[in-house]
């Protein structure tokens, strides 16, 4: 076999190496998020577990198997071509619009809503965030420059955006109907959507967003609690003066890991909605930064990640994923920090709660699929070119 021949066999084979090529800092991120927030739960749900099931280890080893979940669905996403999950994304849409609706006929109530089935260990709006956001990037990335027009674009976006965000404010849950038309149109914006078309919608979801907060009595209680807070802290409502008191007790390094006392009743949802709270009395301002670090680099590298996509689907994938994972995180952040009125939404991956931890480490799972497809795509691009040269080389006899 001639010396060309060889190198042409070579270029059309792809290294065993590359198959591990993804992005490592996103996967590092992910994995130290993963990890203080297995301790900010057992921190913070222990006690509750012994009173409640008469378990110290009850909540944890139900958030383990969460985990061992979403790494294992991760694990198999990474396994084939993402365009794959293009197949998927109308099916799934279908089947989580009919989990929504079923969920407001025969879900539990608890607290009075009904946002889960099984005692609350499924809630269906967790996997409507994920299952929008690979049927927005399939819908859009298929559409072109034709989502400028109105026919075509806003007005299908609208009422798909619309008919789902609906759905789930009737459990109630206007803080997750928020945050998927948030990164939904942030989809919309970034494909390309006319900047008029986009500042219309904009305008008329904020109208839509301030009718329903008066409309919903838990809501509009919230932001007049938020707003008389503002003017006095210590008039600020009881949750929101808690998270501060937790923070505060905090300090710069913390308390000690375990050594939390708003957990113990004066802090509501310590586990779920307070869990950064915890963290920031337990870990201090050291602790809260460390997170909020791993989460900017998560951020930076869903973005790098979604600018390497090899096409539009890929990088309409990887920002909605990003978007869907970095607001959330800022939305909780800030109700925590009395920046923004409260509002009952995970922090992801240190919030107790096995769908949410589920979806976002299958979310991961795909970022990281991409950043290996763009890695695959490029590298053997650049060893063929080398191959090039080297067979255009005088050969030696």
């Amino acid at each position: 076999m001639t010396t060309l021949g060889v190198l042409k066999k070579s270029t059309n084979q792809v290294h065993p190496g590359l198959k591990l090529h993804f992005d490592y800092w996103l996967l590092l991120a992910a994995a130290g998020l993963v990890v203080v927030g297995m301790l900010v739960v057992y921190s913070s749900t222990f006690d509750l577990g012994l009173l409640a099931k008469e378990s110290s280890s009850y909540y944890i080893r139900r958030q383990f198997i969460a985990l061992l979940l979403g790494v294992g669905a991760s694990v198999v996403i990474m396994q084939f071509d993402y365009h794959l999950l293009r197949r998927f994304s109308v099916p799934l849409m279908v089947f989580t619009l009919l989990l929504l609706g079923s969920l407001l006929l025969i879900g539990e109530a608890f607290l009075g809503a009904q946002r889960g089935f099984w005692e609350g260990s499924f809630q269906p709006s967790e996997l409507s965030k994920l299952a929008m956001i690979l049927y927005i990037a399939h819908w859009l990335s298929s559409k072109g420059e034709r989502i400028k027009l109105i026919s075509y674009g806003l007005i299908p976006f609208s009422v798909i955006v619309g008919i789902v965000c609906a759905l789930i404010v009737r459990q109630p849950d206007l803080s997750t109907s928020m945050l998927i038309a948030i990164v939904s149109f942030t989809l919309f914006f970034v494909a390309g959507a006319d900047w008029r078309q986009f500042a219309a919608v904009g305008a008329l979801g904020g109208v839509v967003f301030v009718v329903l907060i008066n409309a919903l009595p838990h809501a509009a209680a919230r932001v007049e609690a938020y707003r008389v807070g503002w003017g006095n802290p210590e008039l600020a409502g009881y949750h929101v003066q808690r998270a501060l008191a937790a923070l505060a007790n905090g300090g710069w390094f913390g308390v000690g890991l375990g050594e939390s006392t708003q957990k113990f009743g004066p802090l509501p949802a310590a586990h779920t909605d307070g869990a950064f709270a915890v963290l920031g009395e337990e870990l201090g301002l050291f602790g809260a930064l460390l997170v909020i670090g791993l989460f900017l680099m998560l951020a930076w590298r869903g973005v790098r990640t979604a600018m390497r996509a090899r096409d539009s689907y890929g990088f309409l994938l990887a920002i909605g994923i990003t978007c869907w994972l970095s607001y959330q995180a800022l939305i909780n952040v800030a109700v925590i920090t009395a920046i923004i009125p409260f509002t009952g939404i995970p922090l992801p991956f240190l919030s107790y709660g096995g769908s949410s931890l589920l979806m976002s480490l299958i979310g991961v799972g795909i970022l990281l699929n991409i950043s290996r497809d763009a890695a695959l795509t490029k590298r053997p691009q650049k060893r063929t070119q080398a191959s090039n040269r080297l067979a255009n080389q005088p050969k030696i006899t």
